[in-house]
């Protein structure tokens, strides 16, 4: 009997049990056995994270958000000046 050993890379998907694996396995189909340990984090934060801190540091200094209308006078100064 030969024994075929992967290693590849993957999500564990929120119901726990599903798994996104990063590539089609070259095996055939059947059962199998599976090794899961968690990958490591990659250092320093998300940019998620990043973009949260930067709108709670806005809000700390007094800024606001643009409004809607800003937002739309600011993208069509934009597209003008592309225009040009």
């Amino acid at each position: 009997m030969t024994h075929s050993t992967m290693t590849i890379n993957g999500i564990l998907q929120p119901d726990g049990v599903t798994l996104q694996l990063d590539k089609k396995l070259d095996l055939p189909p059947g059962r199998v056995t599976v090794t899961v340990a968690a990958a490591a984090r990659p250092k320093g934060l998300t940019m998620l994270e990043v973009l949260e801190r930067i709108h709670r540091d806005q809000q700390q200094d007094g800024r606001t958000p643009m409004t809607d209308e800003e937002m739309a006078a600011e993208i069509s100064q934009s597209r003008a000046d592309d225009d040009e």
